[in-house]
């Protein structure tokens, strides 16, 4: 039912009596890390473990269109754990799961995964909600022998964080909003590929970002001041995220024009961290005025820490 992992990787089974929380946790954001701390704090002699859901229940349900992530599946797992927790059960969010009641769940959980203390965030509800027996949490802990403890909020400018309230920062390309909520700048990770080569003949040669892997929610387009690091690599750079209608090219893209940076990157992995978004995408009367407004723009990125 569960795959479970330890920092580590992959492990079969949990033998310790734990102190556990269950959500999406999706983007593993400041108000996220303020719950999973208060795991261990709650009962220090129980392993704090996170159940995460593979899936957004209200997507597979029908309450929401897309499902855009704030993270990819091996960043959610680095996340949770540099959060603090000791082990994680990942729980594919299956129709049978979708069915279960909040007491079936917690009793799963009891037997299963050792649990001795459940933290629910101050906010949140799990379980089948046609069978709603989330109000009686407390006579199972009670029956079972577990304890049940409700989480404080976090809250920023007076409100509790949420991955919504994220998602509207990054549609508006308020990146640094985003960077305060999430804890850390927003990334795109993605694979250096051959790109159509229009930067290199405005004089700002692009590495071209593939986007095909990512699950993640793309920030609005724009020209972004960014930061791309990879293996013994950590630089500045210029990113236009979108189309170049100067070129008519309408196909969405990630290129990125790295700062004092001429090496070859082509297959290799790096992170675009998201650090300013400095202009919309305009199309230009022609390639002379596109060249002269990167040149701009890149003198803006260069003045950037």
């Amino acid at each position: 039912m569960f795959q479970l992992y330890d920092i580590n990787g992959p492990i079969d089974a949990i033998r310790e009596d734990t102190a556990i929380t269950v959500g999406v946790f999706d983007g593993v954001h400041r108000g996220h890390q303020h719950l999973l701390s208060q795991l261990p704090s709650f009962s220090s002699h129980l392993s704090p473990l996170v159940v995460t859901l593979t899936a957004h229940p209200s997507f597979v349900l029908g309450r929401r269109d897309s499902e855009y992530w704030l993270d990819d599946p091996e960043e959610h797992l680095r996340l949770l754990f540099e959060a603090g927790v000791k082990y994680v059960a990942v729980l594919p969010f299956t129709k049978e799961v979708a069915q279960m009641t909040a007491c079936e769940m917690a009793q799963t959980l009891y037997e299963l995964l050792h649990m001795r203390r459940l933290l629910i965030g101050y906010d949140s509800r799990f379980g089948n909600r046609e069978h709603d027996d989330f109000d009686r949490l407390p006579q199972l802990a009670t029956e079972l022998g577990f304890t049940l403890q409700k989480g404080e909020p976090f809250l920023i400018d007076g409100h509790p964080i949420s991955s919504s309230r994220i998602r509207n920062t990054l549609t508006e390309g308020r990146v640094e909003d985003t960077a305060t909520l999430l804890g850390r700048p927003y990334s795109i990770s993605g694979t250096v590929q051959h790109g159509r080569g229009v930067g290199h003949t405005l004089g700002f040669p692009t590495a071209n970002i593939s986007l095909d892997s990512t699950r993640k929610m793309l920030p609005k387009e724009g020209v972004y001041f960014v930061k791309v690091k990879g293996d013994e690599l950590n630089v500045k750079g210029m990113a236009n995220l979108g189309s170049i209608p100067t070129f008519d090219i309408d196909k969405p893209s990630l290129e990125v024009h790295l700062i004092d940076f001429a090496s070859n990157l082509y297959g290799e992995t790096v992170t675009v961290e998201f650090h300013h978004r400095l202009r919309d995408i305009v199309r230009f009367n022609n390639a002379e005025e596109l060249q002269q407004q990167l040149q701009e723009d890149f003198n803006t990125c260069h003045r950037y820490e």
